[in-house]
């Protein structure tokens, strides 16, 4: 009989599922891969016993910056103008991994870029399998078997577009998809976890990814809507700034504090400077005015509507035929996870920078992946399972990176996607027309 899975196992599974990934898209595909800014495909050559190598790899324009950080984590608050200050923890995170490479391989002629790029896989390896244990946690609340699950779980995390597109890569985005997850996961064990751990735990995520702080925000609104904010858990919500307020005492006696974000981006903050009469920046993705900010923002949402189109009507569809058959014993989680993702759109509709599909995606692209993932799991049919995995792997593995200006390249992939995800809802729809006949053969 099959155990849940564990960590463990995911660390496994996530390694081999995207050592297929990289051998699909740096090798099979390394004519068509291309992620249009920011990043490059660097060509890298070695040599095994004579015999020379090239090694395909993206690199980051912001590698050197992260790079800066790690390699003195030891003197990190006395960096002079480090941009990414705001992020300590996810610098310490991913420095662990380089200085553990860099211990173990010592012995080795390994140059501190292999070193960096390394650790940042290794990182995200790390986070991936993490996230696959909270989505089993998620689903085991509504006692979801997920004993299979040891293989697609991680295969489906890891070709979705966030980490397909960036697991290779430095960045810290896909802690996004983390976010969502514990967020959810909090208003769901509400009644049954520390708030005070989980209000730090969240506190030292936020030193990760500011974002984190949309956690605490929809903790609280649950609580209030709910009417179960009390003196309790105001003073458990505290602990969400212990490790934050630590952070910037600390950068601010060592060497003061300026936020790269605000003052290079006017991230946010252009909304202060709107209301004082002050210029504010305006062309390419700055769109630093309300009006403007609106229709920045609801054009992105629309790019991303068509960037995952697909997956996005299959949902639709399989709502509307199935919810009363599978979903409305669900629905508890399905709202929740819909108003946490709204809540996330909502807050970065202010950032007043809006490159192509990445503030968007954090709030809707990771509910529509993760509604994905449910609607797997919960079916218990082989052929229908085999039919959404085929489906779902076409789609992702074959989708260009949203970067690209004309959001999705056409491929007949996607068309072999759409058909298959289409028999899904079909054959779906019919189990359920053939449940209902036979309870009015029983009545």
């Amino acid at each position: 009989m099959l155990t849940k899975p564990t960590l463990k196992n995911f660390i496994f599974y996530t390694f081999i599922s995207n050592a297929l990934i990289y051998l699909f898209q740096f090798l099979l595909n390394k004519n068509k891969v291309n992620y249009y800014e920011c990043t490059e495909i660097k060509v890298y050559d070695f040599s095994i016993f004579s015999r020379k190598f090239d090694f395909i790899y993206p690199e980051s324009c912001d590698l050197d910056a992260y790079l800066q950080g790690v390699q003195n984590i030891q003197n990190f608050y006395n960096i002079k103008n480090y941009v990414y200050f705001d992020r300590p923890l996810f610098i310490l995170y991913i420095s662990i991994f380089y200085w553990t490479l860099n211990f173990v391989l010592s012995q080795l002629p390994i140059t501190s870029l292999v070193l960096i790029k390394a650790s940042f896989f290794l990182g995200q390896l790390f986070l991936t399998s993490i996230i696959c244990v909270l989505i089993c946690r998620i689903l085991d609340f509504f006692k979801v078997d997920i004993s299979k699950m040891y293989f697609t779980l991680p295969w489906m995390v890891s070709v979705s577009p966030m980490f397909k597109w960036h697991i290779y890569e430095s960045t810290s985005m896909t802690f996004t998809f983390l976010i969502f997850l514990l967020g959810v996961h909090f208003v769901l064990n509400f009644d049954y976890l520390n708030h005070s751990s989980y209000f730090f735990y969240v506190g030292l995520l936020f030193l990760v990814h500011r974002s984190a702080a949309l956690i605490t925000v929809f903790i609280f609104l649950f609580s209030l809507l709910t009417k179960k904010i009390n003196y309790k858990f105001l003073r458990s919500s505290l602990f969400f700034f212990a490790p934050i307020l630590l952070h910037y005492l600390i950068l601010i006696f060592y060497s003061g504090f300026e936020d790269h974000q605000a003052q290079g981006y006017r991230q946010f903050v252009w909304l202060i400077d709107f209301i004082q009469g002050k210029d504010t920046i305006i062309g390419g993705y700055f769109c630093q005015s309300p009006k403007l900010a609106l229709v920045c923002y609801k054009n992105d949402l629309m790019n991303l509507g068509e960037y995952l189109l697909i997956p996005i009507v299959f949902l639709l569809l399989i709502l509307i035929t199935s919810y009363r058959y599978k979903f409305y014993q669900y629905k508890k989680l399905i709202i929740i996870s819909i108003t946490f993702a709204i809540l996330i759109n909502s807050f970065w509709l202010f950032i007043g920078w809006y490159p192509p599909i990445r503030f968007s995606y954090y709030g809707l692209g990771n509910l529509i992946i993760f509604l994905l993932l449910f609607v797997y799991a919960i079916n218990i049919n082989k052929i229908s399972k085999t039919i959404f995995l085929f489906a779902y792997t076409s789609n992702f593995l074959f989708l260009n990176h949203w970067n690209y200006s004309g959001v999705v390249e056409n491929s007949i992939f996607l068309f072999i996607s759409s058909f298959s995800f289409l028999l899904y809802v079909i054959l779906n729809y019919e189990s359920n027309q053939l449940r209902d006949k036979s309870k009015e053969k029983r009545l």
